[in-house]
């Protein structure tokens, strides 16, 4: 009896020193957003440290040791696991390297650079077989909520990339290929379920999603890139192009973290997206990817990865690597002769407001383009879409400081009354 009593006590005490070691800091514990109350299909693999991908990687220039020092932070607050690829100055990207149809274009040292750089990860992910990895640009940020938006994110995902429970093939997203179903909109919480993804908790067929941006659009007929002036080379791939996106929108309402209508912009200069005319506030939307530009984050599968490398590393060079990126998730290289190489049409998902955008430090200095572009003022930092940004509360987060602490960049006019 005795020994039993004492095997109790020890088991006991394995399991207190087990919630001792692995609870959460007060920083984690952060209350549960009210909109996830209505969900149970959420996925506990994004509550790890690459956030549900295998990996999470940060391009970074080595120079730039002052934005691996925030991004470190950053990271660590949030408990999320980072892989650091160093970035590629221009100069470093000799003309020969370079995808043919780039040798009669002007392309930018900057832009050389940027386009190596993600090349290079991509590379990395086929090369070691990854089932999908997140890349971030090292000037990024996000709300220290970031996991609970991840979590219905996913559930939006799956309904583009995911088949449907008892229809194997289809996804809830392939209903929408034409603007005869009414209305467009799905709220979050009525999706059906899903087959049980087996490689990512945000889907298994899918090739980008991209979570951070400086715009979106929502799809329509004909693709929206196909009429962008500033689109390189379309004219011909826009007309032989058989891409038909969803026009499937996810609606996520009564997001606490999404900023109040007149907030958002992609920065102060900007006018207002369209998203807040067209829905009540506080909602995001899941939608497939449209004219979508800047690259602060996004995801890549495994076929995703092979597909842009081949693209992208040995066939096209002509602009910065967003705009190109924009253009293949547009469908405009999905046509025999432009890709040519009989894959499926591509699989893109995006969310507005982005869940990551780009952080304006003081000075506000980019590596690719010019100094901040008169966007922000040059002695206040701010981030676009994100209210309890990770950045601007860092200070209050490495002091130990709890969640009511934190700062809303973007509060609400009514909380200040």
């Amino acid at each position: 009896m005795l020994h039993g009593h004492r095997t109790v006590a020890a088991v006991l005490a394995v399991l207190v020193t087990i919630f001792i070691l692995f609870k959460p800091p007060r920083l984690n514990d952060l209350p549960p957003l009210p909109y996830l109350k209505v969900s149970v299909k959420a996925s506990p693999d994004i509550l790890n440290g690459t956030i549900g991908f295998q990996q999470v990687f940060v391009i970074n220039l080595p120079s730039r040791t002052d934005r691996r020092d925030a991004m470190t932070l950053a990271a660590a607050l949030s408990k999320i696991d980072v892989t650091w690829a160093d970035g590629v100055t221009g100069e470093a990207v000799v003309d020969k390297a370079m995808p043919g149809d780039s040798w009669d274009k002007s392309i930018s040292k900057g832009n050389r650079g940027s386009w190596r750089g993600h090349m290079n990860v991509l590379q990395r992910v086929v090369r070691e077989n990854m089932t999908s990895a997140l890349i971030l640009e090292d000037d990024a940020d996000w709300d220290i909520r970031l996991k609970m938006q991840m979590q219905v994110f996913a559930q939006g995902a799956r309904a583009f990339t995911q088949p449907v429970t008892g229809k194997p093939r289809t996804t809830v997203a392939d209903s929408y290929l034409d603007d005869t179903k009414l209305p467009l909109d799905l709220p979050v919480e009525t999706l059906p379920s899903n087959l049980r993804p087996a490689l990512t908790p945000y889907g298994d067929s899918w090739d980008v999603l991209w979570l951070g941006h400086c715009g979106t659009q929502f799809p329509t007929r004909p693709s929206t890139a196909a009429e962008d002036p500033t689109s390189a080379d379309t004219s011909t791939k826009a007309e032989s192009s058989s891409y038909r996106p969803p026009l499937l929108r996810v609606v996520v309402s009564n997001d606490g973290t999404v900023p109040a209508p007149e907030h958002l912009k992609a920065h102060p200069f900007a006018l207002q997206d369209p998203l807040a005319e067209l829905y009540p506030p506080y909602t995001r939307i899941v939608h497939a990817s449209s004219a979508t530009t800047c690259t602060q984050a996004y995801a890549v599968s495994q076929q995703g990865a092979r597909k842009l490398l081949w693209q992208f590393g040995l066939q096209s060079l002509t602009t910065g690597w967003d705009l190109m990126l924009r253009d293949w998730c547009d469908g405009l290289y999905h046509s025999a002769g432009v890709q040519g190489d009989g894959s499926t049409p591509p699989v893109c998902v995006t969310i507005q407001p982005p869940l990551f955008s780009h952080h304006f430090g003081k000075g506000a200095a980019s590596d690719i383009t010019a100094p901040g572009g008169g966007f922000v003022n040059k002695d206040k930092e701010m981030t676009p879409y994100v209210r309890l940004s990770v950045r601007l509360n860092m200070g209050r987060l490495v002091g130990g400081d709890g969640y009511d602490s934190l700062v809303d960049q973007w509060p609400d006019e009514k909380r200040d009354a």
